[in-house]
């Protein structure tokens, strides 16, 4: 804990410090820099894109990718992209930045600045992460990353792929450290330090049903209000957001009899968990990321002893014109849910992924199963009065080896 504070500590004092962890900002020397223009628009995802990829900079065709994406026409796409740029420089010294060069250029390279040090929150992430790639994940860089990771990957762009593959990326680790961590405490009976940290992931991520660590922490430490409370919170969360209540089937595998309750019975309520509801098995299983996880591995290994290929699909909704009103925004993802359950089978799993983002396991479809999953989607909402613009993006499940 002390590590990652220090860290961003010493980053204040000198130059640039991003922060994307949670919501965006941007310090230089500790002085808070503010833009008065659209988060969401392309000027500011260009700076984004360019303060992410820090002192090592990055590719100049990357950039031309993410103002004009897909655009064939070559003399329109520079001149679109050199626009971008003296917008992007303008809004700089429009909002007093320390005088220099920005948005600079060394062969095909391009940096936000060269003048001053320029550093990023995630670096931390992406330390942690090399060093638990060279060698068995240690508990000390477990612990370490749960408590630099402060919250999902810049929020405000949710829906831009390249911020949804990066909030996915930390956002794994995330979860793999901190899955591990709970076996590891749980064994120690350190409870207290497990109940601080599945708190914490309960706020960041709060529809991937942490709460149930909490409740067996609390419960565990006798704290049995405190453990009720945080049920009926979390449960009424779930279902006035989901329109489910997953963790009631969640803690329905706890039997709340004493352990001299005869086996049979103990049986009898862990099968009562495990049952899905009656109302639920229509179209495809709805689960939180963490199971979605789980049941993409157990599927990458089925296609490879069965030789068959799934499909991930990833459906960003986003408002026609400006920005949703929040009310319009959970309207428009629950009637899409209605409509997906109805256009997929029942072997299919879905997970909801952000605030406007559904991720669907496509099981054993293959490339025809896929193309006309998402013709049919594509039809159907427009036929359900959907208003929201759908962006379909698919990739074939990488079989295990």
């Amino acid at each position: 804990m002390k590590k990652g504070r220090c860290f961003v500590e010493e980053r204040l004092k000198e130059g640039f410090y991003a922060r994307f962890l949670g919501g965006f900002s941007l310090k230089f020397a500790g002085q808070e820099m503010l833009f008065d223009v659209n988060p969401q628009g392309k000027t500011m995802q260009l700076i984004y894109f360019l303060l992410k990829s820090g002192a090592n900079g990055c590719e100049k065709k990357e950039l031309l990718e993410l103002v004009r994406p897909g655009e064939k026409d070559r003399k329109r796409r520079m001149n679109n992209f050199r626009q971008q740029i003296f917008r992007v420089r303008e809004l700089i010294h429009d909002s007093y930045f320390p005088q220099g060069d920005y948005f600079v250029y060394q062969g095909n390279r391009c940096y936000f600045t060269l003048d001053y040090p320029l550093y990023v929150d995630t670096e931390r992430l992406d330390a942690l992460i090399n060093q638990m790639r060279t060698k068995p994940v240690a508990r000390q860089l477990c612990e370490e990353y749960c408590e630099a990771y402060t919250g999902e990957f810049l929020p405000v762009l949710g829906g831009e792929e390249w911020v949804a593959l990066e909030s996915a990326y930390y956002q794994n680790w995330y979860f793999t450290c901190l899955s591990q961590l709970s076996v590891c405490l749980k064994e120690e009976g350190k409870f207290e330090q497990l109940l601080r940290l599945s708190a914490a992931a309960s706020q960041i991520h709060p529809y991937d049903e942490w709460q149930v660590v909490q409740i067996e922490c609390l419960l565990a430490l006798g704290r049995r209000r405190e453990a009720q409370k945080i049920y009926e919170e979390a449960g009424e969360m779930f279902y006035n957001d989901l329109g489910v209540n997953a963790l009631e089937r969640v803690m329905a595998s706890y039997p709340q009899e004493s352990h001299f309750c005869p086996m049979a019975r103990v049986m009898e309520k862990v099968k009562e968990g495990l049952d899905e509801e009656e109302g639920q098995k229509q179209g495809a299983y709805c689960c939180s990321y963490p199971s979605f996880m789980d049941i993409y591995r157990i599927r990458a290994r089925m296609d490879e002893a069965k030789e068959e290929d799934s499909f991930l699909l990833l459906c960003t909704l986003s408002a026609e014109k400006g920005e949703w009103r929040e009310d319009e925004g959970k309207e428009q993802m629950e009637l899409f849910q209605k409509m997906l359950l109805k256009q997929t089978r029942a072997d299919d799993v879905y997970t909801q992924y952000s605030k406007n983002q559904y991720l669907v396991l496509l099981s054993g479809a293959g490339k025809a199963g896929e193309e006309l999953v998402i013709s049919r989607l594509k039809e159907n909402w427009k036929e359900s009065g959907g208003r929201a613009r759908v962006k379909f993006s698919v990739d074939k499940v990488e079989r295990a080896h």
